[in-house]
């Protein structure tokens, strides 16, 4: 009997993380036959061998070349040797909640209803940051079911904001079509192939379903130079490709800091139980990534003329660097998040 479910796992130095995702799949109630496939990324620490080891029955293990992975590029790889009719995409580090996860991930897609689902990442408050936990556990209320099919012409009358949230895609933890991705593919880019693969469902007349009831753990500690470059080039990409400008003045970008720090302390001090130590902890982590957060929102948005205009030093240092950030990641991508 084929495997009718591919399930593809991107690993790079994945040991201590990886086991929980693995765990889950093993635990599932899930009434179809799988296959994994695990796309490694020349891991250091032993993910390879370990994955060699590991006693699925039906699973592959394809190693990808220092300096060839790609977000969309190697999850493409793995689509080409899959047999499944529908492609299940993880990363290393998601935790799935619950046994039925996967039946209910791949319901629209199995059932015809959608060509492409996509479940509802969650922050774990003992695991991950309480405060963010607090704040963003219940991002998706609002957010369709299913979006439906959408004319060009519908598309260019829409606001900005309308277009980003109707391409909301997430391949942290996704189910696609396969006959469905080898015919659209995603698109050749370093970052955001999810959101684009979206948007080019919803405009060549499919629909893209919100699992709402499969939830999964997803959450990065991050260094502030990495969330400068990720939102600096996530910036850059929502403005070339959406028109979204999510801060346009350095006066804003100090506001929003300011102003986020502030909510985030508050909240840590006065709305979640932890210990007073852990309060101050994550008050100043994220005061740091927020302060990361808007600096690279507001450098991915320069050109070379905003730079030029006026005598500002920091906007001539912010450029530069994101003149560097976007080049760097068009060579090499990136690896997580």
């Amino acid at each position: 009997m084929e495997a009718l479910i591919s399930i593809v796992i991107l690993t790079r130095n994945s040991l201590g993380v990886v086991e929980r995702l693995l765990q889950a799949i093993q635990e599932q109630d899930f009434a179809y036959p799988c296959e994994l496939i695990f796309m490694e990324n020349n891991s250091s620490d032993g993910t390879l061998d370990y994955l060699r080891s590991l006693p699925f029955p039906r699973q592959r293990v394809i190693t990808v070349p220092e300096g060839e992975f790609s977000h969309s590029g190697t999850r493409m790889e793995a689509a080409k040797v899959a047999s499944g009719k529908a492609m299940v995409f993880f990363t290393d580090d998601v935790v799935p909640i619950g046994r039925d996860f996967l039946a209910r991930l791949t319901a629209p897609v199995l059932e015809g209803r959608s060509a492409a689902s996509y479940g509802v990442w969650q922050i774990h408050p003992e695991w991950h940051d309480p405060v963010d936990a607090y704040m963003h556990n219940g991002w998706f209320q609002g957010f369709d079911d299913v979006v439906e099919p959408i004319s060009a012409y519908c598309w260019g009358k829409f606001p900005p904001e309308l277009r980003r949230r109707l391409c909301n895609f997430d391949n942290c933890a996704s189910c696609i079509d396969r006959e469905t991705l080898m015919r659209l593919g995603f698109p050749p880019v370093p970052y955001g192939e999810d959101m684009l693969f979206a948007r080019a469902l919803i405009l060549n007349g499919l629909r893209v379903a919100q699992v709402k009831e499969a939830r999964f753990y997803h959450w990065h500690k991050v260094r502030p130079g990495y969330m400068f470059r990720r939102m600096c080039y996530d910036s850059y990409l929502s403005a070339k490709e959406f028109n979204i400008y999510y801060v346009t003045r350095l006066r804003g970008v100090a506001k929003a800091i300011v102003m986020r720090a502030l909510q985030r302390t508050f909240i840590a001090f006065f709305k979640v139980r932890m210990p007073l130590s852990r309060k101050f902890y994550w008050s100043w982590y994220n005061a740091r990534t927020l302060a990361a957060d808007f600096f690279g929102k507001f450098a991915g948005i320069l050109t070379a003329e905003d730079a030029a205009r006026g005598f500002s030093p920091l906007k001539k240092k912010l450029y530069a660097a994101k003149t560097r950030i976007v080049g760097e990641i068009e060579r090499n991508s990136i690896l997580r998040y």
